[in-house]
């Protein structure tokens, strides 16, 4: 066999590839961790909003009560934990009229209550065949009011086409609570400082492993001796193994020898439906702690989360990708600010495009109903000497950095007992 580079290489500085090569270096391999960006921090970016003081998570950046391997590696790095800000007033548009407070509970929003509890329990839902988001709305019977207030709460859940996205994306993010959709807030109970991105880079230097930047990878290859890692630029690598810590959406764009399992061949070509857009407000005249959600379009879920340091308020807002919002465009953003705060002035806005973006080509996970076994862990078993890893297929907290940590850290404990 020829020299090796390393023990382990790993393709992805996401928290996925950053857990993974904390539990490699512990265990004494040598361990290269490859990023096609020119940052550490995959889906979770942080970075100024627009030229000011402010760092923002463009990516994900919420931390559950009981995600306690990210609240592990935030403490062993001295990431601090900031508390949500407190919701202080709700407001609620019914697609017609904007309104205070929460929309009456009917029969419908019981009936979701009734189902995420279900979910909560591990008992099975009460129809046979997965239902889409919209054929869910359908079973139940939802009035126009309630699909908005739902289809506002699932910007930040199933968060893609209603049509295609399994409804039980919907169910298990309204089991964090009491089962209704605006009890999602018992999750969001933290956000990282300085942020998700310091979070990566210090688990990947406090591990010893060696960090590559701008290092797209194009290829994998292995024999019964070793892997072999080819870059965009043709430069090769070659390691006793690979954890491919990549999103399931970005795996198409790596030649697997010999070829995957079919299984997973399948599951790469069908793709996850996560199609969220995320946007920062930058306004005046709105005070922070106001939830805002429902709309008949564009941007469905607001919160005015903190102060900026310019003494503005910074309002993270949702939409779904389905053509009511264009991110690009001031008019398209004010309408939809106005539509909630009809007292704020519109400073500026700032985003990234997730679904766009080539390592990404998406948001997080969301299964399509037809499909939802692309997301079974059991599916991404290791083959060979290459071990996969990320949030889309966590065996826990699936979707969640809290996944991706814990993906990571399994990928490397099979490869462990394998070498």
């Amino acid at each position: 066999m020829s020299e090796l580079d390393c023990d382990v290489v790993v393709i992805g500085a996401g928290l996925a590839g950053a857990a993974a090569s904390s539990i490699c270096s512990e265990h004494g391999l040598s361990t290269i961790v490859l990023e096609a960006r020119d940052r550490a921090g995959g889906r979770g970016f942080t970075r100024r909003f627009m030229d000011s003081e402010d760092q923002l998570e463009f990516g994900g950046s919420w931390i559950a009560p009981w995600h306690d391997r990210i609240r592990h590696y935030a403490d062993k790095t001295q990431i601090t934990l900031r508390p949500t800000h407190p919701v202080n007033d709700h407001r609620w548009h019914d697609g017609r009229t904007l309104r205070k407070g929460l929309p009456a509970s009917d029969l419908a929003l019981q009936a979701v209550k009734e189902h995420a509890l279900l979910y909560k329990a591990g008992k099975p839902f009460p129809w046979q065949a997965p239902l889409t988001l919209n054929q869910y709305l359908d079973h139940i019977g939802a009035s126009p009011e309630a699909r908005t207030h739902v289809l506002a709460w699932w910007t930040i859940s199933g968060n893609g086409d209603p049509d295609r996205i399994s409804a039980s994306e919907f169910l298990s993010s309204c089991a964090y609570g009491d089962g209704s959709p605006e009890s999602m807030m018992t999750a969001l109970r933290h956000t990282l400082v300085p942020g998700v991105g310091a979070l990566a880079e210090r688990m990947i230097a406090s591990s010893s492993a060696l960090l590559e930047l701008n290092a797209p990878v194009v290829a994998q290859s292995q024999d019964g001796n070793a892997v072999t890692v080819t870059w965009a630029s043709g430069r090769t690598m070659k390691a006793r193994a690979a954890i491919c810590a990549m999103p399931l959406n970005a795996l198409r764009m790596i030649d697997f020898a010999p070829a995957l399992s079919a299984k997973k061949r399948e599951a790469i070509a069908l793709g996850h439906g996560g199609r969220s857009l995320k946007l920062w407000l930058k306004v005046r005249g709105v005070a922070p702690g106001i939830l805002a959600s429902g709309g008949p379009g564009g941007l469905r879920w607001l919160f005015s989360e903190r102060m900026s340091a310019d003494g503005a308020t910074l309002i993270v807002g949702f939409a779904l990708e389905d053509g009511t919002l264009d991110p690009t465009d001031r008019a398209s953003i004010a309408a939809s600010l106005a539509r909630f705060f009809p007292e704020a002035e519109l400073i500026a806005w700032d985003w990234h495009d997730w679904l766009g973006d080539p390592y990404a080509r998406g948001t997080w996970v969301a299964l399509p109903a037809d499909a939802t076994w692309i997301g079974d862990p059991e599916v991404w078993g290791k083959e060979g000497r290459i071990a996969f890893a990320t949030s889309d297929f966590a065996e826990v907290s699936a979707g969640w950095f809290e996944g991706a940590i814990r993906s990571g850290e399994a990928a490397a404990l099979t490869l462990l007992k394998a070498l």
